[in-house]
């Protein structure tokens, strides 16, 4: 594993993290949680992919 697999996988978890929080802040239930996170890390790292001009996304 180099140390950008390993900062990419970071990135998409500190998204994921993120997602989490805030849905656990509008008292939402573990699948809705679930559901954010996912989308969060999903359209974070995306968005990094498009800005950093990544083709294909991945």
């Amino acid at each position: 594993m180099t140390i950008f697999h390993f900062l990419d996988l970071l990135g998409t978890a500190a998204f994921a993290i993120s997602g989490a929080l805030f849905a656990m802040n509008k008292k939402m239930d573990p699948f809705g949680v679930f559901i954010i996170a996912f989308v969060t890390a999903v359209g974070g790292g995306t968005l990094r992919d498009m800005l950093i001009d990544r083709n294909p996304i991945t």
